[in-house]
This record gives structure tokens, sequence and C-alpha cells, in this order.
């Protein structure tokens, strides 16, 4: 991804740490400024978010302001809601205001996510032949 280690934090997750660090003012070519949060539990990492600054033409149809992943062993315990609630109460957040979230039309448990935290659907994208459908929600918060 752009030249960075962003795909392999097992091998390092140092420098995939200081590679997101990075993009917090200085994005590769073709990313756009983001700010990642982490969640952990007994030192653990379990999770992680991320609310990108901008959208590029990608992320206005793709990937919208947030994304988030929750380790396996994590998933249906109410971690990506809490993430996402906790997010939508930042500074950055709030200075956005409307925020593009994106799901696929297949991911139930995403979806439950962006609507748990009062996501509103917009619209359906077609990815093309044999791809799910991407889901369009946005978000508003007052400033």
């Amino acid at each position: 991804m752009g030249g960075s280690q962003l795909d392999l934090p097992e091998r390092d997750f140092e420098s995939y740490v200081a590679a997101l660090l990075e993009r917090e003012t200085n994005p590769p070519k073709g990313f756009v400024k983001d700010t990642v949060y982490w969640a952990s539990c007994q030192s653990e990492v379990v999770g992680r978010i991320a609310i990108r600054h901008d959208l590029n033409d990608f992320l206005k149809k793709i990937g919208g302001h947030i994304g988030y992943i929750v380790r396996p062993s994590w998933r249906g315990k109410g971690l990506a809601t809490e993430m996402l609630r906790q997010l939508l109460l930042t500074d950055r957040a709030i200075s956005i205001g409307k925020l593009l979230l994106t799901c696929d039309e297949t991911n139930l448990a995403s979806e439950r996510t962006l609507l748990k935290n009062g996501a509103v659907f917009t619209n359906f994208l077609e990815m093309g032949e044999n791809k799910p459908r991407k889901k369009h929600f946005w978000i508003t918060l007052s400033k």
C-alpha cells in the first residue's frame, strides 16, 4: 500500500504504527490524511478505527470517512459499536460534521454498528458483477 508495510502489521508492528502516524500529516500519494485510534483490552490490541480528514474520489464511493476493524475473537461483543460511538465524540469528527460511512450490502454486522450510532442509509452503489453493492450511510453531528 503506497510503498509502506501497512498490510503486514504482524511482521513489524512498530513500523506499521509509525506509517499510520505519518499518514496523519503526510499521507502517501493516493491516500488522505487520517487519524487512527486503537482499542485494547488488558494490553492486547483488539481493534482499530480511523477517521479520514477528507474524501478523495475513491473514498466518496467505497470507503467513506471512517474505517474500522475488530479482531475476529472480539467480534460480536459490541466493540465496533463502542469504537464508533467514541470516535464520533472527537473534535475531528465534530469538525467534519457530516460523515460518510459505507459497508458491503452483505455485511450485516457493520450495518448494525452504523445504525446503532445514528447512521442514516441513503443509497446503494453497484460494484460490478459478482460483488456486493456498497451501502452508503451518513451521520450528521452538531458542531
